[in-house]
């Protein structure tokens, strides 16, 4: 039997490790859900919810402190003091000391925990009677069920399924969905219970562990109470095994046939223009009055928004052992270092209070940013960090990091310019004005170079709870044309455009650049194409093929909505700007072919244009890059 103080002793290490360095009621939780086969991580998986997803919900609630240390010992808050005279008390009625501590923490009622608990939709009075059941002890582990697929997946992976699964007599995984950018892994999933009775479909998405945590951190916090009726949920708390560094997220598929269940990329692909703009339409319609329509105005500095979607500011290559030198920098998170351009490679710099946001031990890489909350501001000042020497257990996502020392290899101009490059473009990635491969289309400016300026500018908005992620793959479509969204990892309150502007990114690097001619040429014909539909607000059948005027037309759609959301009536900068930034985002995505990322890049220049031609004008001048009402 585990006793009080050895509980303590696992508190206390907990709190050094946040840097706490005090005792409070969230410590001696967390204490006792690392007790091995210990009754706290038992009742939670009763009630439906694994200890570790509860532990990284108290963490991200408390959030870690700075590493310095001001006293001696380990000293407890007063609520923690007063539970601990509870938990003592049971004791001496005869209560083991795991139970009696537990009671008492769910008994005080006003706690971290409990607050974070009811977050989770944890019925603690349930809880509170499965802890006081005498056999209250771990669940068994069942053999695991078989996973039937035709795809290829990592061993690991598929133990994620059968842990996710485990209740039923198996599960069949019908199909691959389409990823966005990232590592994740989109399944479409049947399980079947024991009576051999199909279950409803479910998309699965498997990525790592933290990330899967995260994901449903942003989704408890800022869309689970405001998604439509019949829109995709999460179900059920992360699936995160043990023994894999893998865990699983389950969606619930409110579409009904499989043979109809897809992408919005691959309805676009089929021309479906007419589905595709209903389903757009009806996207907008559905999730609108509690997402885009919010209305809240909202004046923001360009990074505060955007920053965080270009690639690190800079790259540094970690000396350790180093001194800074009279020469060097002292960079701290949110400073216009890090969109002004003042570091260059080779300068040596040291690195003050940044967050880690991402730890790639194989790789041997750590990313920083500025924080962690779920504000955009929070993740901008990335810099990427090599030659530590990364091993598990390191450091962990969230710690911040007092001083790192290192010299800076590359910068996010340099990866940019090395993305232009490996496009193999017919001028210098660096110049300042790209010289036209098309007679109908003048030079454009060179967008790269403009974004310390574009980043600096103040632009006023509408403040809404956006996806954040609502590109053509991360929107499924059923039987009937209805729209339904997954992924929710990068859900938040922002720029209500950041969604659409993606939203016409993808689709144009995804689709429209599937159908023109490849290479460069191809790229400047759709850039001819967008640039006159900017003009005179229809899609110039008379200027491209068939197939391009088609998928161009989806982008049409697109824009109807956007004018709905616009702070200024028919006053596009605010979108221009967005489409930008999110466009040079491409340039280093991985799943967008050579060809898409080319236009990408021409397509930013195309906006960084209208964005010059027109200046500071005010919403009551007609706007010539866009159709008037």
């Amino acid at each position: 039997m585990v006793t009080l103080l050895e509980i303590l002793t696992l508190a206390q290490r907990e709190s050094a490790h946040q840097h706490h360095f005090f005792i409070g009621v969230e410590h001696l939780f967390l204490a006792l859900t690392y007790i091995k086969d210990g009754l706290a991580s038992a009742a939670l998986v009763q009630e439906g919810v694994s200890a570790r997803f509860v532990r990284y919900n108290i963490r991200e609630t408390v959030g870690r402190y700075e590493n310095h240390r001001y006293w001696l010992g380990f000293p407890e808050t007063p609520r923690a003091a007063i539970v601990l005279d509870v938990a003592r008390h049971h004791i001496a009625e005869g209560i083991e000391p795991e139970r009696a501590l537990l009671l008492a923490i769910l008994d005080e009622g006003d706690s971290v925990v409990t607050r974070v608990l009811d977050e989770l939709e944890v019925d603690i009075e349930a809880l509170r009677r499965t802890i006081l059941k005498p056999d209250a002890v771990p669940v068994l582990q069942r053999p695991p069920i078989p996973v039937h697929n035709t795809i290829e997946l990592d061993p690991r992976k598929v133990q994620v399924l059968q842990a996710m699964f485990c209740d039923y007599e198996q599960v069949e995984v019908l199909r691959e969905l389409d990823g966005g950018y990232g590592a994740a892994q989109v399944l479409l999933v049947r399980p079947v219970r024991s009576d051999r009775h199909p279950e409803p479909l479910v998309v699965v998405k498997l990525n790592d562990r933290r990330s899967v945590l995260h994901e449903r951190r942003r989704y408890d916090l800022h869309v689970r109470h405001i998604l439509p009726p019949h829109a995709a949920r999460l179900l059920d708390a992360p699936t995160v095994p043990d023994g894999t560094p893998y865990g699983g997220l389950k969606y619930s598929c409110p579409l009904p046939d499989v043979g109809e269940v897809v992408s919005l990329e691959e309805l676009a692909l089929q021309l479906r223009v007419d589905d595709v703009s209903h389903l757009i339409r009806g996207l907008f319609d559905k999730f609108g009055p509690t997402w885009w329509q919010q209305h809240q105005p909202y004046q923001f500095g360009v990074w505060r928004e955007y920053e965080h979607v270009l690639p690190p500011a800079l790259v540094v290559e970690a000396l350790p052992h180093a001194r800074l030198g009279a020469t060097g920098r002292r960079l701290t998170p949110g400073d216009k270092w890090s969109r002004d351009n003042w570091v260059s490679p080779g300068e040596m710099v040291a690195l003050h209070h940044f967050v880690v946001q991402k730890l790639d031990v194989e790789h041997d890489v750590l990313a920083l940013a500025a924080g962690l909350q779920s504000q955009a501001v929070n993740r901008a000042s990335k810099v990427e960090v090599r030659g530590l020497g990364l091993e598990p257990g390191f450091i962990d996502r969230g710690e911040v990091m007092e001083e790192l020392i290192g010299r800076v290899v590359n910068t996010r101009e340099g990866l940019l310019w090395d993305a232009v490059l490996s496009l193999t473009p017919p001028f210098a990635p660096d110049v300042d004005v790209i010289p036209s491969g098309d007679a109908r289309v003048p030079d454009l400016p060179n967008p790269i170079k403009a974004l310390s300026h574009l980043l600096e500018r103040q632009v006023s908005g509408y403040l809404s709870t956006i996806h954040g992620d609502m590109h053509v793959r991360n929107v499924l479509v059923g039987q009937r044309n209805e729209p339904c969204l997954i992924d929710f990892a990068q859900a938040r309150e922002g720029h209500v455009l950041f969604d659409w502007a993606l939203l016409e990114v993808s689709l144009l690097v995804y689709v429209v650049a599937r159908f023109a001619p490849s290479g460069w040429d191809g790229a400047w014909q759709i850039v001819a194409a967008l640039q006159a539909l900017n003009q005179g607000g229809e899609v110039p059948f008379d200027r491209v093929s068939k197939e391009v005027g088609q998928a161009l037309s989806m982008i049409q759609t697109v824009r109807e909505v956007v004018r709905r959301c616009l702070y200024e009536e028919n006053f596009w900068t605010e979108y221009d700007i967005a489409l930008i930034l999110l466009a040079l985002r491409t340039l280093r995505w991985q799943t967008v072919s050579q060809d898409g990322r080319r236009v990408a890049f021409l397509m930013a220049g195309l906006a960084l244009q209208a964005v010059h031609e027109r200046g500071e004008r005010s919403s009551s001048t007609p706007n010539p890059l866009r159709a008037p009402d």
